[in-house]
């Protein structure tokens, strides 16, 4: 089964398009892209995207699955498609496009997957702040409005519109994630595990790490032959050495063109891998290695 993992999107419509054109050309199976997707049903443009994306997939015949990243509105998401699943657990977003949870595990050909998405919005506060702006230009027109005689009218509410409180997870996500010890072959994330080191890195913040530190949890305790990743707009490849000898290729992924202006060598390209299931090594178990030389 090939795969083409991809970076951020951010509701590029005509990047999903290339996306999709590349995947057909390129023989693929299905599209998994690693956050910053663009799910934005609470404004009518994000309700265009989707719809848009779901028939281009239908036209090339491939499926487009996600998980979330920061700029992602996850809640309304589960509210409003939370019970529709597949086969494989996956919600169905619409008929070709479908979300993985955090914490959703499936196998394809063979392969067994682990999806955990979020992470932190540096521009948190002027994300917060531009809501509030919008909010009190709202009231001032409403009492424009008033003043010259015209009925009442809601004021809308403008927050969780431009930032998410379900923006990332917490420890205790990864706590109930780690209760099940099944073999991991390919993690899935949106952000980075804390022990890489891309030569661009735009996440180094300190307010950054404990989320990169939760990614990092999960690549130490399953030994994944590939871990793949979005939310730093950069391409790179890293190998992570175990205790035990074992390694976990890490893979960035660059993100859609209109986000890549400030990104060092940047190609639309480098937003794209195809990987085949056939060519992945299964995860490296340290139990059973522990098991075999008697530790």
């Amino acid at each position: 089964m090939r795969i083409l993992l991809a970076g951020d999107t951010h509701g590029n419509t005509g990047h999903v398009r290339r996306l999709l054109d590349a995947a057909a050309e390129l023989d693929v199976d299905v599209i998994f892209q690693l956050g910053d997707f663009g799910y934005w049903e609470h404004e009518s443009s994000g309700v265009r995207y989707l719809d848009a994306v779901n028939r281009s997939a239908r036209s090339r015949g491939v499926d487009v699955y996600f998980l979330d990243g920061n700029h992602d509105k996850t809640s309304l998401l589960m509210e409003s498609y939370g019970d529709r699943r597949d086969e494989h657990g996956f919600v169905i977003v619409r008929p070709r496009v479908r979300y993985a949870p955090r914490g959703h595990r499936w196998s394809w050909c063979g392969t067994r997957f682990l999806a955990f998405g979020g992470a932190l919005s540096l521009d948190r506060e002027q994300r917060l702040a531009e809501e509030r702006r919008r909010y009190e230009k709202a009231l001032r027109k409403e009492s424009f409005r008033l003043g010259a005689g015209r009925p009442a009218a809601e004021v809308p509410d403008f927050a969780g519109t431009l930032w998410f409180p379900e923006e990332e997870g917490d420890d205790a996500d990864i706590d109930a994630i780690l209760t099940d010890p099944s073999p991991v072959d390919v993690l899935l994330t949106h952000d980075k595990p804390l022990r890489t080191v891309p030569a661009f890195n735009r996440k180094g913040d300190p307010r950054c790490l404990p989320n990169q530190e939760r990614v990092q949890r999960l690549v130490d305790a399953y030994s994944p032959s590939l871990a793949a990743h979005g939310h730093l707009h950069f391409r790179y490849t890293e190998q992570l050495p175990h205790p035990d000898g074992a390694f976990t290729r890490v893979e960035g992924l660059a993100a859609d063109p209109m986000a890549s202006y400030d990104v060092p060598g940047y190609r639309v390209p480098a937003s794209w891998l195809v990987v085949d299931t056939a060519d992945l090594a299964p995860a490296h178990d340290p139990t059973a290695a522990q098991a075999e030389t008697g530790r």
